[in-house]
């Protein structure tokens, strides 16, 4: 409701001051034009004038629109304040939509803003607001990009559930003068015209600055109230769970959720995470009251953990696949951490119809027929029982090809593979793709012990030169070597673009490609990582809370964020519990109906790593991929990777 409203304080009620003291959750909006400095020197001040003007218009428009008070503008900058932050995410979006409408009536001198939008208590002086969130909003509004929406996870958690928008992963960025890095998110209007988007029924007031204020305290309570309810309720925690009717009910009993993971050995540190994270989703769903007529559920945690390399041994792996197919109490089971464990893990499961979901195996012959999915499940070959939150190795060709062609730009490629089936492969798997965007392939093999400089030949080949080179191969198998060819012969401009065979650590760690290349002629290098979507900020802190540590293990400035996935598991197998005990199943049929209903494309599932939904094979709908690029200067100016750019690049290929 906005103030001035009815029902909401009238002008002439009697209100007390605000004191600095007051402190108040606001939606903070800063815009500015992209390019605007370009255009003064390219078109003149006249026509720079009058483009201003028309911005200004524009947003003006838009902030009267939604009851904005307009703090502070500068040059082509504005600073707005709003007492809600849905509406300032949708003020946000008419002025970015009304600037490309408004780009038809003049296509020379298009208006290209970029908005930031950030939310949190600040204090009012008479010197204006004072508090992070403003500082904030201002760093993220110089992110977005032209006729770009950009907001913080904060605004993200406050809004997803009442706004016709999704949310696009921009990635952690590290914001200026901000400590750690911030995730930001692309908010898209995905059902234009929709009833939230129409204007607030009844008399409508603009608001001001002293009525941001005061007057709403009850309002934005009750607002507050109803966020963290929803918030809440997508964590997994009180209010999950819905209740369409009195009889639904699971089968007496104590249902169990298996859990697949090394907890002792050398990856035990990471299987510990996962397995809290799943503990901790097992407590939340149990404290909310369980399923439905006081049903709880128990976590079985099974270790395949040894002091191998990769910290896990498939052969307890299946063994303890076969010990819950064999125990009728299990209805699911989440694990393991690796796709060569799933592997002997996933023919057990198939066979007795147990729900598997995997929070990290990537390997795309896990899910996908053309991959020898078939093999793993051939006693049930049309059953899906296997499922993963991870995204599937094989988008990364997908994914690289749009970022070089629509992020980098570029138009040409050099593709050189190292000669191995696995480089030929990655290779294969950029260049195809890349090719049907419309991107042109020059193809070369660096063969064992060649020169690299005998590959590079048409980087020289003035504007037909290629403008990115892609490497398909690992970081001792030619990475180094062309890496340092590119920059000796005068070429360190030119991208070197590849997948995570050369993500393997930073420079300060003993044979890593950041070390042996050097981060200086690193330096231009991007990689690709299957990744997962940043995880709600609740979980983290809830996690941190039960655990007193941090879910995500952090190596130099890169994070995994497999133990929001395994939490998300939980809450997938959760949902589905919930659907299939309004049908009452019995204790030999609940197994089965769980896996039916997770499995079934048609599902979806709200979690802490966003929303969730599977294809016909198994795979998450939403593919996010990281890519990463070398900071000289991190890691004692040793060398690391960095977030450049993260994006959803599903639906599966």
């Amino acid at each position: 409701m906005e103030t001035g409203a009815k029902g909401g304080p009238q002008p002439d009620a009697k209100r007390e001051e605000a004191q600095p003291s007051d402190s108040v959750t606001r939606g903070f909006l800063f815009s500015d034009l992209r390019g605007y400095t370009q255009f003064v020197e390219t078109h003149g001040a006249a026509s720079a004038a009058l483009l201003l003007d028309r911005y200004r218009a524009l947003v003006r428009e838009a902030i009267r629109r939604f009851g904005g008070a307009e703090i502070k503008t500068e040059g082509d900058s504005f600073y707005v304040v709003f007492s809600s932050v849905s509406t300032a995410v949708r003020c946000a979006l008419v002025i970015t939509g009304n600037a490309i409408a408004e780009a038809a009536q003049h296509p020379d001198e298009p208006i290209r803003v970029g908005v930031g939008v950030h939310a949190g208590e600040t204090i009012e002086t008479a010197e204006g607001y004072v508090g992070s969130p403003v500082n904030i909003a201002a760093r993220i509004c110089a992110q977005a990009g032209p006729n770009e929406v950009l907001v913080s996870e904060t605004v993200r958690a406050l809004t997803r559930t009442v706004l016709p928008v999704r949310f696009e992963s921009r990635g952690r960025r590290q914001l200026k003068g901000i400590a750690e890095p911030l995730a930001l998110y692309a908010a898209i209007e995905t059902e234009p015209g929709a009833v939230p988007w129409a204007e607030p029924q009844g008399r409508r007031g603009r608001v001001s600055r002293r009525q941001l204020a005061v007057g709403i305290p009850i309002l934005t309570l009750v607002a507050l109230a109803v966020i963290s309810s929803l918030l809440f309720r997508a964590l997994g925690g009180p209010g999950a769970t819905p209740s369409p009717t009195l009889a639904a009910a699971l089968p007496a009993g104590s249902w169990k959720i298996g859990l697949v993971m090394p907890l002792t050995g050398n990856a035990a540190d990471l299987g510990v995470r996962l397995r809290n994270a799943v503990e901790l989703a097992i407590d939340d769903a149990n404290r909310s009251g369980g399923i439905f007529a006081g049903s709880r559920l128990k976590l079985a945690a099974y270790d395949d953990g040894d002091s191998s390399a990769g910290g896990e041994d498939a052969g307890k792996g299946a063994a303890s696949a076969q010990n819950m197919a064999r125990d009728r109490m299990t209805v699911a089971v989440i694990g393991p951490l690796n796709s060569w464990v799933a592997e002997a893990m996933i023919p057990v499961t198939n066979a007795a119809g147990l729900l598997q979901c995997s929070p990290s195996n990537t390997n795309p012959g896990l899910t996908k027929p053309r991959f020898g999915a078939l093999d793993l499940r051939s006693t049930r070959p049309t059953v899906i029982n296997y499922v993963r939150i991870a995204p599937s190795d094989d988008i990364q060709g997908q994914a690289l090809a749009k970022y070089a062609f629509n992020d980098l730009g570029a138009r040409r490629a050099l593709v050189i593979d190292d000669a191995a089936d696995v480089g030929r492969e990655i290779a294969d798997g950029f260049q195809e793709p890349y090719e049907k965007l419309g991107g042109t392939v020059t193809r070369r093999a660096l063969n064992p012990n060649a020169d690299p400089m005998s590959v590079l030949g048409n980087l020289s080949e003035g504007s037909e030169a290629p403008a990115v080179v892609f490497f398909g191969g690992f970081t001792g198998t030619g990475a180094i070597g062309l890496r340092k060819a590119m920059v000796s012969s005068g070429h360190a401009a030119v991208p070197l673009l590849s997948w995570d065979g050369l993500f393997d650590g930073s420079g300060a760690d003993k044979g890593s490609y950041i070390q042996r290349t050097g981060a200086n002629v690193a330096v231009g290098t991007l990689v690709s990582h299957a990744a997962q979507p940043p995880a709600l900020q609740g979980f983290l802190d809830r996690y941190h809370a039960a655990y007193g540590s941090e879910p995500n293990e952090s190596v130099g400035s890169v994070s995994d964020e497999f133990a929001a996935a395994a939490y998300a598991c939980v809450q997938v197998i959760i949902q589905s519990l919930q659907e299939v005990a309004i049908g009452r199943p019995s204790a030999s049929q609940l197994r089965e109906a769980v896996r039916v209903w997770a499995v079934d494309p048609g599902h979806k599932y709200q979690t802490v790593v966003s929303d969730v939904a599977f294809d016909a094979n198994g795979d998450n709908v939403h593919q996010y991929v990281a890519f990463y690029r070398v900071d000289p200067t991190a890691q004692g100016r040793k060398g690391d990777w960095v977030i450049a750019h993260q994006a959803d690049y599903g639906p599966p290929p």
